[in-house]
C-alpha cells in the first residue's frame, strides 16, 4: 500500500526534527526555523506513528515531539519524492534541496545515519611546564646515569628561553627537594668563564653543579 504522501507543514515538521537530532520543543523549532507544529499536524504525525510528542512540564507543559524510527525511514524517503502539482512555487526549493541530498545519497552509498558525527570532546589543554619541572627534566635527559653531577651551565643551555632570573630562583626551589643537590666545583681552576656565569648562589657560596639522587 502506497504511502500517503506528506503535506507542506508535515514534511516540515519532520524536517525540522531531522535537523536538530533529538526531541524538540515547538520554542526550539520556532527559533530556528520560524514555525511550530501545529496541533493537527502533530496529530497526523503522531497518528502515522512518524513521530510522537508529549507535553513536558519542563517546557511549560508545552509539547515536546521526536522522530520514530519509521519517521526517519520516512524522512528519507520523501527526499526523493517529486514536488507534488499545485505546489507553490516558494515551496519547489523545498523538494529540489531534498531530491539533490537523495542523489549525493545514493551517489555516494550514504545512509542518513552517515551525515551525524558525534561530536568529540575537545582534548583539555595540557598544563604547562613549570621552570622546576622543566630544570629536572632537562637533567634527566643530559645524564646516562642517575645521581651524576650536570654543570649548571650547560642545563642552562638546555633551556635558552628561560630566563636567568627565573632559572636561578626555580634553582633555589628545586635545591630544597630532598632528592636534589647542588655543589661548588672542587677543581675552580677547570672552571670556564660560562660555567662561572651560570653559578647560582646558595648557602653563602657559588654552585656550579647539579645532581638528582634515584628515590
Amino acid at each position: 500500500m502506497a504511502k500517503a504522501p506528506l503535506s507542506i507543514p508535515e514534511k516540515s515538521a519532520l524536517l525540522a526534527l531531522l535537523m536538530i537530532g533529538r526531541s524538540a520543543s515547538n520554542r526550539e523549532i520556532q527559533d530556528l526555523y520560524g514555525f511550530t507544529i501545529e496541533k493537527a499536524v502533530r496529530e497526523s504525525l503522531v497518528d502515522q506513528k512518524l513521530i510522537e510528542a508529549e507535553q513536558s512540564k519542563a517546557h511549560r507543559n508545552g509539547w515536546l515531539h521526536d522522530l520514530t524510527e519509521v519517521g526517519w525511514k520516512r524522512c528519507r524517503e520523501q527526499f526523493a519524492d517529486a514536488s507534488p502539482s499545485g505546489v507553490q512555487r516558494k515551496d519547489r526549493l523545498l523538494y529540489g534541496v531534498l531530491q539533490w541530498m537523495d542523489r549525493v545519497l545514493v551517489k555516494n552509498g550514504l545512509e542518513l545515519a552517515d551525515t551525524y558525527t558525534e561530536q568529540e570532546p575537545e582534548p583539555e589543554p595540557e598544563a604547562e611546564s613549570t621552570v622546576d619541572e622543566r630544570i629536572l627534566s632537562a637533567y634527566h635527559r643530559l645524564v646516562s646515569d642517575p645521581g651524576a653531577w650536570v654543570g649548571l651551565a650547560e642545563l642552562r643551555g638546555a633551556l635558552p628561553d628561560v630566563e636567568t632570573s627565573e632559572f636561578d630562583a626555580a634553582v633555589h626551589r628545586v635545591a630544597e627537594l630532598p632528592s636534589v643537590f647542588l655543589t661548588p666545583e672542587m677543581n675552580q681552576k677547570s672552571l670556564t668563564e660560562a660555567d662561572r656565569a651560570a653559578a647560582v648562589r646558595l648557602g653563602g657560596e657559588a654552585k656550579h653543579l647539579l645532581s638528582v639522587k634515584a628515590s
